[in-house]
């Protein structure tokens, strides 16, 4: 099958480049895949000014795993638009992959979309996230304008897959679980006897960092260490005074800033337990990438998150927006530790979470809506 991907990919930072990376190295493999990626993703304004690229990344490393790569889309520019349209005439796909996760490509989407339409392509909408995690009426809205116009969606969980099939009953729609990322962990971290926590990626009010600390604070008997690892999408000031406040500075690092994935494997592999404490969501990337190093993760039961995390056998699902409900999550894994997290992540993901299976249920309903 001839496939043209849309996507981000690295050096572009985040877990969405890492997403559409691995999922094109399975196209690959596979497929004749035409790989289409950015020059420009978004106005620094709305990325709020910070980088969007990992500076140190080698990009050659990227082009030469695959045959037909580019970076020449600018999500702002219309001519960018029409030469990648010219691109995919030339290379004639019996299917177009386009990421969905956030309304800002709602101009850019619709636009291909219709092109694609009016020359006979069929288009498939991956829904990495349906709403964006902090959404409004417009959001719910410009998404709701592009999905209606979708042929096909697949989508990480039965929580959107319901919702999709509101907005769009007409669609052939599939789930698939958000695939695990994998891993070289050759870092051996030193060992102590706390219990060593990672809080991972960027920083932002819904993700629950606050209730997290709190959560801290309330295991005080308990030998606890806190690595936050992520930029602060606002700043980090009320997070630093809440830690002063509750006094538990000596047992929580910042590290306030993007991490390359060698250094982020050392965190990882470091960690015990990777602890998700968010007021909203529906899938995270840091689940599927803490079960890529084989840790157990103890995260809020909201969205789709009990689809992911077996209770008691891969994680610990706890009640949302309750620090009293984290610290309880994190003493049951103080007296559960002799659990083999890793062995039953391993088993629980092999058939329901890999790149190999996601590409299947493409095909699958490549298939179906042909």
């Amino acid at each position: 099958m001839k496939i043209c991907l849309i996507a981000p990919i690295p050096p572009f930072r985040g877990g969405i480049a890492k997403y559409c990376h691995s999922l094109a190295q399975e196209f690959e493999k596979r497929h004749d895949l035409l790989l289409l990626s950015y020059r420009r993703q978004y106005p620094a304004l709305l990325y709020g000014r910070k980088p969007q690229r990992d500076a140190g990344f080698n990009t050659e490393s990227i082009t030469a795993e695959f045959q037909r790569v580019s970076y020449d889309i600018d999500s702002i520019r219309f001519t960018s638009w029409l030469e990648t349209a010219r691109r995919i005439d030339a290379f004639s796909p019996d299917i177009v992959i386009l990421p969905w996760w956030v309304t800002y490509w709602t101009p850019l989407y619709w636009w291909l979309m219709r092109y694609l339409k009016q020359r006979g392509i069929r288009c498939l909408l991956l829904c990495i996230n349906v709403y964006d995690h902090e959404d409004s009426i417009l959001k719910k809205t410009l998404t709701r304008f592009v999905l209606k116009r979708a042929e096909m969606m697949i989508v990480h969980s039965e929580v959107e897959r319901a919702e999709l099939a509101q907005i769009n009953p007409a669609a052939c729609i599939r789930k698939h679980l958000l695939p695990i990322f994998s891993y070289d962990a050759t870092v051996k971290p030193k060992r102590d006897a706390s219990l060593q926590l990672l809080f991972f990626g960027f920083v932002r009010p819904y993700k629950g960092l606050d209730l997290l600390l709190q959560a801290v604070s309330i295991l005080s008997e308990i030998d606890i260490q806190l690595k936050v690892v992520g930029e602060f999408w606002n700043g980090k000031e009320e997070y630093l005074a809440l830690i002063s406040e509750l006094g538990i500075a000596g047992r929580v690092e910042i590290v306030d800033r993007y991490v390359n994935d060698e250094e982020m494997a050392r965190y990882f592999v470091w960690s015990d337990l990777v602890v998700l404490p968010y007021r909203t969501s529906i899938t995270s990337g840091v689940i599927a990438t803490s079960y890529g190093f084989g840790k157990p993760v103890l995260a809020t039961d909201v969205g789709g998150f009990s689809e992911v995390i077996a209770d008691g056998y891969t994680g610990k699902l706890v009640q949302p927006g309750n620090p009293q409900a984290i610290a309880d999550g994190i003493q049951w894994f103080c007296n559960n530790r002799h659990i083999n997290f890793t062995e039953n992540i391993s088993s629980h993901v092999e058939k329901k979470m890999s790149w190999i299976s996601l590409v299947d249920t493409i095909e699958e309903i490549a298939e179906c809506a042909g």
